[in-house]
């Protein structure tokens, strides 16, 4: 059984390499705000990538004791979307 620290770990880990491949976190959100900022964010022009968190609390606070808050919780990712001019050059 993995413990909070390992959890955050591996959390920032992630973090770092989606920010690697180009990804700006934006926002921790519900599946339906997250659902809404996909449609949002590829009217704009971006890619958007949406990442189940493993671990979501400030240390003030204690952790979520719901498996249910986790998963239906998503970090919002982004990132400019590529035009197929930008494939070609």
């Amino acid at each position: 059984m993995k413990n909070s620290s390992d959890e955050e770990k591996i959390m920032k880990r992630r973090h770092k390499q989606l920010e690697k491949e180009g990804w700006i976190r934006q926002f921790i959100a519900d599946d339906p705000l997250a659902e809404d900022a996909v449609q949002i964010y590829d009217l704009l022009g971006y890619d958007v990538h949406l990442q189940p968190p493993k671990h979501i609390h400030s240390k003030k606070s204690s952790p979520p004791t719901s498996v249910e808050f986790k998963s239906h919780c998503k970090i919002v990712y982004i990132r400019p979307r590529k035009s197929p001019n930008d494939e070609e050059e």
